[in-house]
């Protein structure tokens, strides 16, 4: 069955496509022309660089996906995004690309971060230890 390899990539395409023209921090700067006369453009290349980037890197974490579409923005449109929408666009595609590329963390246990007194330095700042 040849073609269950083109369904499934087709299906991310759609995804990462479906994902990237419902975010509202690349569609403000194509809408406001961020990217240069050629935004529109840009933003349709941006999913096949998406694209691209998952089938080229194996065992992507979602941070990686994040810097990845954070640089294409800062560099494409000049636009930093700091409102919080990159991890959320990133886990729309989770999943979504073959076999889980971006697993979810697991949530973490909240008697292990408990403060304990001797953390806390008489300036009110917090002492950070690493796990052992």
């Amino acid at each position: 069955m040849a073609g269950g390899g083109e369904d499934s990539r087709a299906l991310f395409r759609a995804g990462v496509r479906a994902a990237l023209q419902g975010w509202p921090a690349l569609q403000i700067a194509v809408e406001n022309g961020f990217g240069g006369i050629h935004s529109q453009e840009k933003a349709e290349w941006l999913g096949g660089a998406v694209e691209e980037y998952f089938l080229r890197n194996a065992d992507l974490e979602l941070d990686e996906v994040e810097d990845f579409l954070g640089e294409l923005m800062t560099n494409e449109f000049d636009t930093v995004v700091e409102d919080g929408s990159l991890p959320q666009v990133t886990a729309m595609n989770d999943g979504t690309a073959t076999d889980g590329v971006c697993p979810q963390p697991e949530p973490s246990n909240p008697d292990s971060q408990t403060i304990k007194e001797e953390d806390i330095v008489e300036d009110g700042w917090t002492i950070v230890r690493r796990k052992k």
